[in-house]
């Protein structure tokens, strides 16, 4: 019975690490993927060194490889991989659709 429990305390440490720190981060690299993988040209972008641009085209390769994208920063066009895009910048049309209007507020409300 003793070691029951022996093996419990480690079994429960696991659990509760796995809970606290590994599956947030897989949360939050699946939803980065997912938000990367739905990036379309005209949503404007945040890079990994902090520019702000708009996608003017998105190449993805015939062969494994890295998505490419055409930025505009502002009249000067750059190439960058996907994996440079920190987040967009414009919401999501399922976003529009999921919020509430500001004139329906008042009948939302009890």
């Amino acid at each position: 019975m003793i070691w029951v429990l022996a093996l419990a305390y480690p079994v429960a440490i696991a659990v509760l690490f796995y809970l606290a720190f590994l599956r947030p981060v897989n949360q939050h690299q699946r939803r980065q993927r997912d938000e990367l993988a739905s990036l379309r040209v005209g949503d404007e972008v945040l890079t990994q060194a902090g520019f702000i641009a708009v996608i003017k085209e998105v190449r993805v390769p015939e062969e494994p490889g890295p998505t490419e994208l055409i930025l505009d920063l502002g009249g000067v066009q750059v190439r960058a991989v996907a994996s440079a895009i920190a987040q967009r910048l414009t919401p999501t049309l399922e976003a529009h659709h999921d919020a509430p209007r500001p004139d329906m507020a008042e009948q939302l409300r009890p």
